[in-house]
Parts: structure tokens; sequence; C-alpha cells
């Protein structure tokens, strides 16, 4: 459907999530801004938001994709967060390694195959937000309570609307 919109993403898990969500509410809240949390806290693994042409097709091919993949450790950079005023971004920078970014070539050729809009793969510095766009300024850098992620299933998330949040709609695993 044209107005059902989807991308891909790593979510970490509920108890990480959970701790990395209160400190992106808390920081949300003191830059007054909102955007970041219209997304459930993430990782993007491939270019921008998308429309499908086959969901079903889709999903099968990305079903048999990460049934060969197997899991992925990532870190991040640093014990603490980052403060980019001059990016108006707060969030936690994530070491890139061949693993993922073979991964992300991967969900990118399968994303453009079943979209009319194409994109290349944007190779840019892996993150989870904390708050953007916002005046982060006057933030310090805070220790973060993860630094170590298993990239074990990637998650499909959809927004129904073009004012509608991005919501959870399936994990798939990968399955070596």
């Amino acid at each position: 459907m044209k107005d059902i919109k989807y991308n891909i993403l790593f979510v970490p898990k509920i108890k990480d999530r959970l701790k990395l969500g209160l400190i992106r509410r808390s920081i949300s809240k003191k830059v007054f801004s909102t955007q970041a949390l219209q997304y459930p806290v993430h990782m993007s693994v491939i270019s921008g938001g998308f429309y499908v042409t086959d969901y079903n097709k889709f999903e099968e091919s990305l079903r048999g994709l990460l049934k060969k993949e197997k899991p992925i450790e990532i870190f991040s950079e640093g014990l603490n967060s980052f403060v980019l005023p001059e990016k108006f971004w707060t969030g936690i920078h994530i070491n890139r390694n061949v693993e993922i970014t073979n991964l992300q070539h991967k969900l990118q050729n399968i994303r453009n195959l079943y979209t009319e809009e194409k994109k290349d793969l944007k190779e840019g510095q892996l993150h989870i937000t904390f708050a953007f766009p916002a005046k982060v300024d006057e933030l310090k850098p805070i220790k973060l309570p993860v630094t170590k992620f298993l990239i074990d299933r990637i998650t499909i998330v959809k927004k129904e609307g073009e004012l509608a949040p991005y919501r959870i709609h399936k994990h798939i695993k990968l399955d070596i």
C-alpha cells in the first residue's frame, strides 16, 4: 500500500532499550525536542524509509537473507554519549565493523528491489540518537548504561500515514 512506509532498523533488546529510552526521554525534555521520540530507540541500518511494491516478497527476501547471517556484536565509541552542538545532535556513536557494513549493503539491496525509489547506502557514522534537532550546547556527555549490543535480529518498522510515528512491525532473527 502506498500509504504505509517502512524502514529497517536495529532495535536493541528490551532491557537495553528501556535504559536508553529513559535517557532519551530525559534529554528530549531538557532540550525541547521530540523528533527522536517518533521512533523506537534504534540504530538505522539502511538509508531512509520507503514504500514497498510487494510487502510479502520483500519480507520473504529479508527472511531468506537473515537466515544465512550470524549475529554481530557492535560497541559504542567510548563510554559516554556524544554532544555535537554544530549538528544539533546528541546520542551514541557506534563503531563500524566489516560485518555490519556488509549486512547494511545486503539490506539496502533488498530494500531497493522492492521499492520504486532506489537509494544508495550512506555509510555515515552509525549512531543511536537521543535528541535531534535540538539546541544541545548546554548538555554534558553522560555515562552510557549500555556500550555493547548484539545484532541478532533486524526490526521492520512501519508508519501508516505521513504524520504517524514509526511503530515496530516485526522482528526477524539472524539465524546462523
